[in-house]
């Protein structure tokens, strides 16, 4: 293999995924579809050997690192939590519905509901701020160093990182020196897998695949809390 390659897994469904409910740093956990969801995308990871990781980096948030338990089970390779790749924070709505939005906060729902370009919610976690976390893990993760010991040993290709959907959509915009607004025109589906891999000779990224869920094709329903184009709620 020549340079890092990342495996990029978004977490199992949730139930407030499926209820349309900001999640943001809120910690639900999974569902127990989402649960099968995890299992099923530990045995894809597991079973390919360009995906199956020497290492997993996960967001500390229950709904992510069960994700990546599972992953780890299926593959035998220790979960590391990094608190910096939580998903972004979605301030004021946080554990609120669509539809109680609508009610009780209307006229700033509909102002970002119709908005163009990225949305945040009132009191949202400055996506700047956002940014700088994902950029210092993937600088550690570039150099080939543990994140939770950025000065220690070099460490193997593929790194598996297990995320979220707002948190995954910045770094496939550092990856892919994307403009700020394009990410948010991905698809990220629940438990789906991404992969990017690095060239050692120009240090260039190149992307092998993108929500890929063919795993749970006929199994679980995709696409739980997307819209075409954006996300509905991080």
């Amino acid at each position: 293999m020549s340079g890092l390659r990342l495996v990029l897994v978004r977490h199992g469904v949730t139930d407030w995924n499926r209820e349309g409910r900001f999640q943001g740093h809120l910690d639900p956990p999974l569902s127990d579809v989402g649960r099968t969801e995890a299992a099923l995308v530990g045995t894809r990871v597991a079973a390919d050997p360009d995906l199956r990781p020497a290492r997993i980096v996960s967001s500390s948030l229950a709904r992510a690192f069960e994700t990546a338990e599972a992953i780890g089970a299926a593959c035998d390779v220790a979960v590391e939590a990094d608190p910096r790749l939580i998903e972004i924070g979605q301030g004021d709505w946080e554990g609120r519905t669509h539809a109680e939005l609508e009610a009780a906060d209307g006229e700033r729902y509909r102002a970002w509901r119709d908005a163009v370009g990225i949305r945040q919610p009132p009191g949202g976690e400055p996506l700047d701020a956002a940014t700088a976390r994902v950029t210092e893990v993937l600088a550690e993760l570039g150099r080939g160093r543990s994140t939770a010991t950025p000065t220690g040993s070099p460490t193997d290709s593929p790194v598996c990182v297990v995320s979220h959907g707002g948190t995954l959509r910045i770094l496939a915009r550092l990856i892919f020196e994307l403009p700020e607004d394009r990410p948010w025109a991905l698809d990220v589906d629940n438990a789906s897998i991404g992969v990017a891999t690095r060239s050692d000779r120009t240090g260039t990224w190149r992307v092998d695949r993108w929500n890929d869920t063919g795993h749970l094709l006929g199994v679980e329903p995709t696409h739980v809390d997307e819209l075409e184009g954006r996300p509905q709620a991080l």
